[in-house]
């Protein structure tokens, strides 16, 4: 996850680490507007409190036991049930009565841990298998907040930069029953086990997960690769046959010639899109000979037409031949197409009623390109906007490689999808799940609208951390 914070107006930044600071210290010691401590009035009435080496001994006991499960809707942690529990520990551990109690800055350091994990289960952006592994945490990074009093502030901590990359991980996960979220919880467990009070059980626990990371990153990279090629494989078919149409349509195409545009031709302009793309010059040049190919063959009705096909007939044939050539199609059937239009040609010219007039075409100012323009009947239009102006509707957060949660139907669960890829000829989104396998197709005006009523939303790939420390150190600051 990146590092940056979500920052609204009128909020303070995180990234201000000396008001973050003061912040947390002012909360932490329970300062009034006057500086006064909260301890200072606590110990003056006589109470007894824990030792701090007590305290992370007695939770160091609790963190292999203490297991609280995320429920559906929950949005807060359960404060006082889990000190109580750590009294209780207390007390058994030091067979002692539960007279004792927290001092003022252990119990708000345990308060301000706890304040973070309910902004973690409030965070949408966290998937529900994640926010119950992060639950499992709260022991060991409350006594990383006691053993480090620089924890809060420093925004590259180990402990820190190991919950966002267990929520990053996870940012695809729609249910717990997966071997990603087992093999987290064996980290998790193994953590839980080991720290005592030393750090490395942490650093150990982030090698893993960064380990399990680039193992995940590249699985899913190479399935969502193959996904990509059949997706833009069957995208080249579409445009090569929408383009067929387009320029076959209303016109005559002699069954002896079907299998030079029909197939080689495809081909070739197959070839072509998946190479150079739509807007290359290759894919120009052989959806201009398409056009002439067609034209060429078209019963002929004036001098004009006449004369272009008696001029450029072997030329065109030629130019045919020579790009079916660089593909890998059957020389034979090749030869057979290019024999069949020769013939096409030489019977049009023959049996035309200006055969034997030869008129001259000579004087004439326009192209071939523009004659053959002239001739073509334009197909109905689809109705609805076109695509490049629905994709350009899109909003710019929209974006190849940005999770969602995306609307799959009345009825229908909710899918945590990335978006894999934007079809522009088409106006077309393509999401793949968290394995790289296309889970479901949207017209971009169709994606627009469900964004637009809530329906969908962007899944923020944010430090979890940051993001629920700036939520909480604005609300305490009001």
């Amino acid at each position: 996850m990146s590092s940056d914070s979500d920052t609204p107006d009128n909020n303070v930044d995180i990234n201000d680490t000396e008001k973050v600071s003061k912040a947390i210290k002012k909360f932490i010691n329970g300062e009034g507007d006057d500086g006064a401590g909260a301890s200072t009035a606590q110990s003056g009435a006589g109470k007894q409190f824990h030792d701090r080496r007590d305290v992370i001994k007695a939770l160091t006991n609790l963190q292999t036991s203490y297991k609280p499960k995320f429920a559906p809707n929950e949005t807060s942690i359960r404060t006082d049930s889990f000190k109580h529990a750590l009294l209780n520990s207390m007390a058994k551990m030091g067979n002692t009565s539960m007279s004792k109690t927290l001092n003022a800055i252990d119990g708000r350091t345990i308060d301000f841990v706890e304040m973070l994990f309910g902004a973690f289960l409030r965070d949408e952006n966290v998937s529900v298998a994640i926010k119950s592994l992060l639950l499992e945490l709260q022991i060991p990074l409350i006594k990383v907040a006691m053993l480090d009093a620089q924890f809060f502030q420093n925004d590259k901590h180990t402990a820190r930069r190991m919950l966002d990359t267990v929520a990053h991980l996870g940012i695809g996960i729609e249910n717990a029953d997966n071997t990603l979220v087992k093999t987290i919880r064996l980290i998790i467990e193994q953590l839980q086990t080991t720290f005592v009070q030393n750090l490395n059980s942490f650093n150990t626990a982030l090698t893993a997960l960064n380990r399990l990371t680039a193992i995940e990153k590249d699985k899913s990279g190479k399935q969502e690769g193959e996904t990509q090629k059949a997706i833009l494989k069957e995208h080249a078919r579409q445009i090569v046959l929408n383009e067929l149409q387009r320029n076959t349509y209303k016109k005559i195409i002699k069954k002896e010639l079907k299998p030079l545009i029909l197939k080689q031709w495809a081909a070739l302009m197959f070839q072509r899109f998946i190479k150079h793309g739509k807007d290359s010059s290759q894919w120009n040049e052989i959806v201009t000979l398409l056009k002439h190919l067609v034209y060429s063959v078209q019963p002929i009705t004036t001098s004009e037409q006449w004369v272009l096909l008696n001029n450029d007939s072997g030329v065109l044939i030629n130019d045919i031949e020579s790009q079916l050539k660089t593909t890998k199609l059957s020389p034979g059937g090749i030869d057979a197409s290019i024999s069949a239009l020769k013939e096409i040609h030489s019977n049009l010219i023959e049996s035309s009623e200006f055969f034997s007039e030869q008129p001259d075409y000579s004087l004439s100012e326009r192209s071939i390109d523009e004659i053959i323009e002239d001739s073509i009947e334009d197909m109905p239009e689809e109705e609805g906007e076109p695509p490049h102006v629905q994709i350009s509707r899109l909003p710019t957060g929209v974006k190849q490689g940005v999770w969602f949660e995306i609307y799959n139907g009345t009825g229908k669960a909710l899918r945590r999808v990335k978006l894999s890829v934007i079809l522009f000829d088409e106006a077309k989104l393509v999401f793949v799940d968290r394995h790289g396998n296309m889970v479901i197709e949207k017209f971009a005006n169709e994606f627009i609208e469900e964004l637009n009523e809530g329906k969908s939303k962007v899944i923020a790939d944010h430090s979890i951390f940051n993001h629920a420390l700036g939520q909480i150190i604005n609300s305490i600051i009001r």
